[in-house]
């Protein structure tokens, strides 16, 4: 998403399921099988990272082997793009 390391990451704010809202730190996003995925950080709790995938409907979480594809897609892109 961006070549400065020194940056620091967009907070964003996503409604989950039931309208609450949560603050979350956007590190990176990355194209991949014509979707947009999306790294973030909880900002209350820097333990709480998940890879979301922009669908249709919103946002929504992925896991599995599908996070393990786009979490190495991502190493990938940060390894070359240095």
């Amino acid at each position: 998403m961006s070549d400065g390391a020194d940056e620091e990451p967009q907070q964003v704010t996503l409604l989950d399921d039931t309208g609450v809202e949560h603050a979350f730190y956007l590190h990176d996003a990355i194209e991949a099988d014509g979707r947009t995925y999306y790294l973030v950080e909880a900002a209350d709790d820097p333990d709480q990272v998940m890879l979301l995938k922009e669908t249709e409907e919103g946002l929504e979480s992925i896991e599995g082997v599908e996070f393990d594809r786009v979490l190495a897609l991502l190493d990938a892109e940060e390894t070359e793009g240095g």
